[in-house]
């Protein structure tokens, strides 16, 4: 079985478990009701929300030119942050096989940067991207406890951040790892990867505005949901929407649909039902959210169709990454 073929099978698969995923959250809720809250957002809540989410692009962006300089010359900031929205675009608003992590690492080889760099770049923004959620969890674990009283549910959060932890731990480590264990093929990137992680996590002048970054890109997002939430008329405060919801985008990375669409809005309506919110309420406030991730994508999908080679070339800006 061809590459090709494994991938349409991931997808076929991913969009079974996302219909899924959907009919289980619906089954549960009023759907009309949902629909009728939705009706209800202001426009302006609408935009704020959009405008939020594409700020949240910019400095993820940014975030990503910075750990790509980790691994040699970079791309300059505009063309960073225009990759960056590309792929958003393809994340949230095109159902492929094409992630948006993909792109990002075709689009900036394309350009000129190698493509081991590319790759380990792109790899490392993910993980600080995580790390900056588990911060974020981390600060309101307690007080999510506050809220959920099963015990099982407490240990699974815990479990996370743990291994969260010890997946960084093993890439600062990785490069004391002895070569005859290592793949000929994989030793130079994986020991540039460790090296990177190593700087991003440990070496205060690079971690600082790295994870910085990346719990401020996460705080935008959340407050992009809270403005739908109060845009919907929802009593729910911005500090209950900073303990609850960071849990909702941590567990909604996880791969199993395409978007993540059905289980973000499952995890949504549990989350915000800690809070008191009805379930349909929940919903709508996730459906938006998608919605507006979409909307706050569309720029990349321009930047992807008029790309045809007009980007500016890699390293015109080599200043040290510390």
């Amino acid at each position: 079985m061809g590459d090709s073929a494994r991938k349409w099978i991931a997808f076929a698969v991913k969009a079974v478990v996302t219909a899924g995923l959907i009919w289980l959250v619906l089954r549960g809720v009023d759907l009309g009701a949902a629909l009728a809250r939705m009706a209800g957002l202001s426009l302006s809540a609408a935009i704020m929300s959009v405008l939020l989410l594409m700020l949240h692009c910019f400095v993820a962006g940014w975030r990503w030119r910075m750990i790509m300089r980790l691994f040699g010359p970079a791309l300059p900031p505009r063309a960073s942050i225009r990759l960056f929205f590309e792929g958003y675009f393809f994340n949230n608003a095109l159902p492929s096989t094409i992630g948006g992590d993909g792109v990002r690492i075709y689009r900036a080889h394309r350009l000129g940067l190698p493509l081991a760099a590319s790759v380990n770049g792109v790899l490392l923004d993910r993980v600080t991207g995580l790390t900056g959620l588990f911060i974020l969890v981390a600060i309101g674990q307690p007080l999510l406890y506050a809220h959920v009283e099963d015990t099982s549910t407490r240990l699974a959060f815990a479990a996370i951040l743990l291994a969260g932890a010890g997946g960084i731990a093993t890439l600062i480590l990785a490069r004391r790892i002895p070569d005859r264990m290592v793949p000929a093929g994989l030793r130079e990137g994986l020991h540039k990867l460790s090296e990177a992680t190593h700087a991003a996590y440990l070496h205060p002048a690079v971690s600082l505005p790295v994870l910085g970054l990346s719990v401020v890109v996460h705080g935008l997002i959340v407050a992009s949901v809270y403005v739908i939430a109060v845009g919907l008329g929802l009593d729910i405060g911005l500090f209950e929407s900073l303990v609850l919801v960071p849990a909702v985008i941590l567990l909604s990375t996880i791969p199993v649909s395409i978007g993540g669409w059905g289980l973000r809005e499952g995890l949504m309506v549990v989350a915000l039902g800690l809070a008191g919110v009805p379930a349909d309420a929940a919903l709508s406030v996730s459906i938006l959210f998608g919605l507006a991730q979409i909307a706050a994508g569309l720029p990349g999908g321009a930047f992807w169709l008029t790309a045809g080679g007009r980007d500016p070339a890699p390293g015109s800006d080599n200043q040290d990454a510390n």
